[in-house]
C-alpha cells in the first residue's frame, strides 16, 4: 500500500538577500520576489516573515498576499492582511498559503516614523506517493 508524504523543497528567502533584511521607509508598501508553485505542482508554501523593529516604534508593521495567475500580473487588493505586534521584537509570523499559481507578499509600516527592518522565508511542498 502507498503511503503519501509531503516532500518539502528547500527554504528561499524571497525578501532581503543573504539572511539579510529589506528597511521599511515610510508608508511605501515593498514587495517580495514572485513565487511559483505552478512550475513545481507544488500544493502549497510556508512563509515566515521576520520583523525587527526600530528601538521605540510607533508604528505598526502589515503583511499583505497577493495572487497571480502569471507571476507578472497581481493582484490590485490583497487576498488578505495581517498585522505585526511592535510590542514583540523581533517578531516572526508564519502562515500557509495553498491553491494559488503564484503569489508574493507586501509589506509597509502604518506610519513614517520608523524604519522597520523586514525578511521572508518560504519553502514549498508537493504530495508524493512511495
Amino acid at each position: 500500500m502507498a503511503t503519501i508524504n509531503k516532500n518539502w523543497d528547500s527554504q528561499s528567502q524571497i525578501m532581503g538577500t543573504d539572511d539579510g533584511y529589506v528597511t521599511l521607509s515610510g508608508t511605501t508598501e515593498s514587495y517580495s520576489s514572485d513565487v511559483d508553485m505552478e512550475t513545481n505542482g507544488y500544493e502549497g508554501a510556508h512563509v515566515t516573515v521576520e520583523i525587527n523593529y526600530d528601538a521605540s516604534p510607533t508604528n505598526e508593521v502589515h503583511i499583505k498576499l497577493y495572487g497571480s495567475l502569471d507571476g507578472a500580473n497581481y493582484d490590485d487588493t490583497p487576498i488578505w492582511e495581517i498585522q505585526g505586534d511592535k510590542s514583540i521584537d523581533p517578531q516572526q509570523l508564519s502562515f500557509l498559503v495553498k491553491d494559488l499559481a503564484h503569489f508574493r507578499i507586501g509589506v509597509k509600516q502604518t506610519g513614517s516614523t520608523d524604519s522597520h527592518d523586514v525578511r521572508a522565508y518560504v519553502q514549498c511542498w508537493n504530495y508524493q506517493s512511495t
